[in-house]
This record gives C-alpha cells, sequence and structure tokens, in this order.
C-alpha cells in the first residue's frame, strides 16, 4: 500500500509537469513579463528636404505606461518636447533628427532619421529686365530683380552674347551691332547657393529708335 501511493503520488506529479494548461501558463507569464517597454516612431518630417531658413515639422508617436514624455533633438544643439515639434536650421549640413520617449516607470525608447538640409537659394523669382534702350554701339544697362527679403547675395557675374562680362546687381554691355542677344547672370548668396537667371533681348539700330 504505501508503494502503490508513493507510485500514485509520483504519477499525479509527472501529470503536472506536462499538463498543457500548465504549460500555456507559463507561455502566457513570459508574454507579458515587460508589458510596459516603450516604443518610440517619428512619423512625418516635413519638408523632406529643407533649406537654410525652412520651417522644418516634425511629428511622433508612441507607447509605454502613461503619462509618456517626448523629446526631439534636431543635432544642432537644440531640442524641444512634445509629439509635435518645429525648427530652423541655420546652417547647410546633414543633421541626425531624434525621438526619445520616456514613460511613468522609466523606459525609454529611441527614433530617429537623417535630413539634409541645403543652401538657402538666393531667391526663387529672380528675374533680369534691360533697364534702358537697347541700341547698337551705345550703352544697355541690366538689373537683377526679385530677391527674396532680406536675402543677402555675395557675388553677381554677368555674361552676354559676344564675349563681354560685368559684375554687380546692375550691369552695362555695349553691343556694336542690331541683333539678337543673351544676358544671364549667376547669383551666388551668403550660403553658398547658386541661381541662375537668363533673358533673351532685340539690340536694334540707331533708326529704329527714331522711327
Amino acid at each position: 500500500m504505501r508503494s502503490g501511493s508513493s507510485l500514485s503520488r509520483r504519477g499525479v506529479l509527472l501529470i503536472a509537469i506536462i499538463s498543457p494548461a500548465l504549460l500555456g501558463t507559463q507561455v502566457r507569464c513570459v508574454a507579458v513579463s515587460n508589458p510596459t517597454a516603450a516604443t518610440a516612431r517619428i512619423q512625418q518630417i516635413e519638408p523632406v528636404m529643407p533649406r537654410v531658413g525652412d520651417i522644418v515639422r516634425v511629428t511622433g508617436t508612441g507607447t509605454g505606461t502613461p503619462p509618456l514624455k517626448f523629446a526631439w533633438d534636431f543635432d544642432d544643439g537644440t531640442q524641444a518636447p512634445g509629439t509635435e515639434a518645429a525648427h530652423v536650421y541655420l546652417e547647410p549640413g546633414s543633421y541626425r533628427i531624434t525621438l526619445t520617449v520616456r514613460d511613468a516607470l522609466g523606459n525609454a525608447s529611441i527614433d530617429a532619421s537623417q535630413v539634409i538640409v541645403s543652401p538657402r537659394l538666393p531667391s526663387a523669382g529672380l528675374s533680369l529686365v534691360v533697364a534702358s534702350d537697347a541700341v547698337a554701339g551705345q550703352p544697355v544697362l541690366f538689373a537683377a530683380l526679385g530677391l527674396e527679403e532680406g536675402a543677402s547675395a555675395s557675388n553677381y557675374i554677368w555674361t552676354f552674347s559676344g564675349g563681354q562680362s560685368a559684375i554687380g546687381p546692375r550691369a552695362t554691355a555695349i553691343f556694336p551691332v542690331p541683333g539678337r542677344y543673351v544676358a544671364s547672370v549667376t547669383v551666388t548668396d551668403d550660403f553658398g547657393a547658386i541661381t541662375v537667371a537668363q533673358i533673351v533681348f532685340h539690340v536694334g539700330d540707331a533708326t529704329e529708335q527714331l522711327e
């Protein structure tokens, strides 16, 4: 009887070890052993190809035990809180935007994205005008217009049909014979960005001006 009782107890113990119900309980315990792990995700960076001076807007999401704290690092010494933030880069280059999410239990997660900031164009609407009568053998005045408010151009280089050139926001050239000519200007701003504008114009002779 004692021996049978002993075997019975061992049998019960063996069944308990291999019981599917107990194994299922063990699996569930592993699954919920760290239910509060935080996550972070950068949802949007707009514009995706910013220039110096553009407002870069970022949006992020995260999970974890609330309340959650969101912190942005723009890789130029500037940080900002919140699920949304805005930033302006003052220098061109490659920057790593980082979002860190921390929850109430101290769990943290990081997501990052690289952004390339290009030099700002001197003007999106740079245009050239012929500022005087275009007459063969006489000086013709040209001007570059349309720079954005606050834009600072460090260099203007003009070229004209026939090989002439000039520098400055205004330029003068003389064309010896009537005909169709082309003037172009290359503008470089303080950040090194280059914009080129061009104009096609007609140079008449003195008799055309008198008619």
